[in-house]
């Protein structure tokens, strides 16, 4: 679906409403007024909030699925899995609001219909995974570990942080003049990488 400028404009808004009140609490009026714009037009472009919604999602998900060009350039099964992780944290950190709809929207039974596109993703990065771990095997260096679960502790652990944040604040030191986000991602791309890592050599 091509988007024009204002169509964008308006998803950027309803974006960051969406994240910061949840889909239900949030109006299409308080959409208008915060775009600077008249109801109608929002109905004009997006016939309803709910399919304002299904564009947002449909139009941001594809940024989270993993991109192979990205990584498997690299021989070395090692370099590959650090720039698969690298990837996939950075994936996560384009664009945090969609990743809290997303979220919001995957443990919500109102709208079921979306669990197909959260389905599609899960299975499309799972399998990037099993393409990275496989490649590991053949090269002798990993040991085969199911992708589902290793696919689970990469969203578990990159969600318990965003979700706790406030907690987990009190128990780091930032570094002075350096956002959560921004320690959030360095750090997290270092563990992830460690745990797998440690996870695909470790010998039964």
């Amino acid at each position: 679906m091509e988007l024009n400028n204002k169509q964008l404009e308006i998803i950027g808004i309803a974006k960051a409403l969406f994240a910061q009140h949840g889909f239900d609490a949030t109006s299409v009026r308080d959409i208008a007024q915060r775009a600077q714009i008249n109801v109608a037009m929002i109905n004009y472009y997006f016939n309803s909030k709910e399919n304002l919604l299904e564009v947002l999602i449909k139009h941001g998900i594809e940024a989270y699925k993993l991109d192979a060009s990205q990584y498997n350039t690299e021989a070395d099964a090692f370099l590959r899995l650090e720039k698969m992780v690298e990837h996939y944290v950075e994936s996560k950190f384009s664009d945090l609001h969609l990743y809290q709809i997303l979220t919001n929207e995957a443990n919500n039974k109102k709208r079921e219909s979306y669990s197909i596109l959260f389905k599609e993703l899960r299975r499309h990065n799972i399998q990037c995974l099993r393409e990275v771990i496989s490649y590991g095997v053949e090269q002798g260096v990993f040991h085969f570990y199911d992708p589902v679960l290793l696919h689970t502790s990469m969203i578990g652990t990159f969600l318990n942080f965003k979700m706790n944040k406030s907690v987990i604040e009190e128990f780091i030191d930032i570094p002075k003049g350096m956002s959560f986000e921004e320690y959030l991602k360095i750090e997290l791309t270092k563990h992830l990488k460690y745990i797998l890592k440690a996870i695909l050599t470790y010998e039964n």
